[in-house]
């Protein structure tokens, strides 16, 4: 039976294929892009479900997967076009992973996919993986070694496999690798303006959602089965906010009292933001900037759902200094703009990225620092956080800042991520003398 335009268009291989597409060759972010193709339409929960599992298993296995398309093609990754690549890592990814489809439908689908993109390949692609079936030891590595090998077994580009074992050693780069491969766990972090954590979990509960409580983190709970949050009772009654662990403790490591003058330098999207202002009661004053004024309008809809008022927010680039703000702060919030290298798990575009990009990019950060030096008060507290692992974005830096005399340091916590816990994280607080 013959699919119509709009029921093709529907079917979840040609969703996952223009997802990946658009993350893998447009620049787009996988966790944007899924919302956007999730929104409006008519797809059941398994629909959901198998788009979401192949497009981030595609984006976490993607060299691995070209490494098995160019030992079985005569014709060079490079020479090959984007739709056939796609289509083929798609195909791999479903024959290997996937125990949920048969080889002969993954097959099958994928020559039709193919046909629909990319007529005249449609050929080259049966070939290919009918050749792998037949191939015991198809998704076998050999002839790797060093940097390469843990490159294409782990799924990151060589200059991130070269910058962990430079800073951390084989050992320690290889665990950290593995780890990154888990699939990360989900945590939500309870509103206590409004609610309980006990409260909480009795609401999560009858939404059907299964929590537990975080060791050392006595305001989060990681939850299974919250899927299509935006309809979720508890979330829009903003009792809760998703939030990772190690987000947490840059906000908890700033001490923001009740009445203080609070200011979040790089406040999108607000995870940071709201928990200080929940810390503080709701009383006193958060000014949230950012540069993005698209992204500011998330935050003011965040406070308006878990009931927060003392949150102003600002358009406005930290690498400039605002003289009206000099010496105005209790305490100053740097999230800063960085590599990312911490929550790969959560956004596997950033494994393949290239460390040539990154000079720009400590400048900001630098110049970041520099300022919100100045809009604190006396006695005031400074807290720089990142969501890398790099340590040039981190240890380095800080030690930079802390030639002006000015500072001094008071606390520093870089979090590795381990198998089942949280994201990797840097956070150094520090006090104007």
């Amino acid at each position: 039976m013959m699919l119509t335009k709009k029921e093709y268009m529907e079917n979840p291989r040609m969703k996952s294929y223009r997802i990946l597409y658009r993350v893998l060759y447009e620049g787009g972010y996988s966790n944007i892009v899924i919302n956007q193709e999730f929104r409006g339409g008519e797809l059941s929960n398994r629909d959901r479900g198998f788009i979401t599992e192949l497009v981030y298993g595609v984006l976490e296995k993607k060299y691995f997967l070209e490494y098995i398309i160019q030992r079985f093609s005569r014709t060079p990754l490079s020479k090959l076009s984007k739709e056939v690549r796609l289509i083929l890592m798609m195909g791999l990814y479903q024959i290997r992973f996937m125990d949920s489809v048969t080889d002969f439908a993954t097959v099958d689908e994928a020559v039709k996919l193919c046909k629909k993109l990319f007529p005249r390949g449609g050929g080259f692609v049966n070939g290919v993986l009918r050749n792998v079936l037949r191939d015991e030891g198809a998704f076998e590595i050999g002839g790797l070694s060093g940097v390469k090998l843990l490159s294409v077994r782990h799924n990151v580009s060589q200059d991130i496999a070269k910058l962990l074992i430079d800073q951390y050693g084989m050992d320690e780069a290889t665990r950290m690798l593995c780890a990154m491969e888990e699939r990360p766990t989900l945590f939500v972090r309870v509103n206590t303006l409004k609610t309980t954590l006990s409260e909480l979990q009795s609401k999560m509960s009858e939404d059907g959602v299964d929590t537990a409580p975080v060791s050392g983190e006595p305001l989060a709970l990681s939850v299974q089965g919250l899927k299509r949050i935006d309809e979720n009772t508890a979330y829009r009654a903003g009792l809760f906010t998703v939030q990772d662990t190690s987000s947490m403790l840059a906000a908890r490591a700033l001490g923001a009292q009740k009445g203080e003058y609070v200011l979040d330098l790089c406040a999108c999207p607000g995870g940071k933001t709201t928990f200080i202002a929940e810390r503080m009661g709701n009383e006193g004053y958060v000014q949230a900037q950012d540069i993005s004024a698209g992204k500011l309008k998330l935050v003011d809809k965040a406070c308006g759902r878990l009931g927060i008022t003392i949150v102003k927010t600002r358009e406005w680039d930290a690498t400039v200094l605002d003289e009206t703000m000099v010496g105005r702060f209790d305490r100053v919030l740097i999230d800063a703009p960085c590599s990312g290298l911490g929550i790969i798990r959560k956004k596997p575009e950033l494994r393949y990225k290239e460390m040539r990009q990154m000079d720009s990019l400590y400048e900001t950060q630098r110049a970041i620092l520099r300022n919100a030096a100045q809009y604190i008060r006396k006695n005031g507290i400074l807290v720089y956080s990142t969501c890398t692992i790099n340590r040039k974005e981190n240890e380095e830096q800080v030690r930079a800042f802390l030639k002006n005399p000015e500072f001094e340091l008071l606390e520093e916590q870089l979090l590795l991520f381990r198998e089942g816990e949280s994201d990797g994280f840097y956070i150094a607080k520090m006090r104007k003398r």
